[in-house]
């Protein structure tokens, strides 16, 4: 008698144990082990022209890295001027840790989730060369290390497109160096960008 009531309370729960499993199947969305490859301009922060490779570590949490070049204006040497000098252009290099929060959502509102397609935090770490060429310039907003919070989003356009775009804070060492003569005083800054591309498959 036991072990009969016992099977019709497993037989019971069976149901409920499958839409429980299924659900948290669902909220795992993206299944995703390759890398996302992509060429991209970015602005209106400096004009960046990169590559950049995404991939997932966890079902939320991708680690994205990114190379290219960025053309900037910084501010003159003359430390009592606050006029913008002319563009120079450095190399850059960039890693981040995003977390993605709404791949679920996306994928129950039958959303595409292609390719990272959602809204994310990260956080990221960003190094430059100096100049290319020779400037008068004091400070650049590119030529720097710093470190980056935003929030971000990246979507799908087709099957080879995509835009997104970031808004966040930026610590950056070149700030600290010059303070006492920058005409930007003090920090974190906020920065913004707009990004468009080509996803590579």
């Amino acid at each position: 008698m036991r072990i009969n009531l016992l099977l019709c309370v497993q037989l019971l729960l069976i149901p409920f144990s499958g839409t429980s499993q299924s659900k948290a199947d669902n909220r795992n969305f993206p299944h995703n082990s390759s890398i996302v490859w992509r060429a991209q301009v970015t602005a209106p922060i400096g004009i960046h022209l990169a590559g950049s490779a995404e991939m997932a570590l966890l079902p939320k949490l991708t680690i994205h890295t990114q190379a290219g070049i960025i053309s900037a204006l910084g501010f003159e040497k003359e430390s009592n001027s606050t006029n913008l000098g002319n563009t120079s252009t450095v190399g850059f290099f960039s890693v981040e840790a995003r977390r993605y929060l709404n791949f679920y959502h996306r994928h129950k509102n039958k959303k595409s989730i292609r390719d990272f397609s959602g809204n994310y935090l990260a956080l990221r770490y960003f190094s430059s060369t100096p100049p290319f060429n020779q400037s008068n310039q004091s400070i650049n907003f590119e030529s720097t290390n710093s470190v980056q919070v935003h929030y971000g989003f990246q979507r799908a356009i087709n099957k080879q497109l995509f835009w997104g775009g970031n808004i966040g804070f930026v610590v950056a060492d070149a700030f600290k160096e010059n303070n006492k003569n920058s005409p930007v005083g003090g920090f974190p800054l906020l920065q913004f960008g707009l990004s468009f591309g080509y996803t590579f498959k």
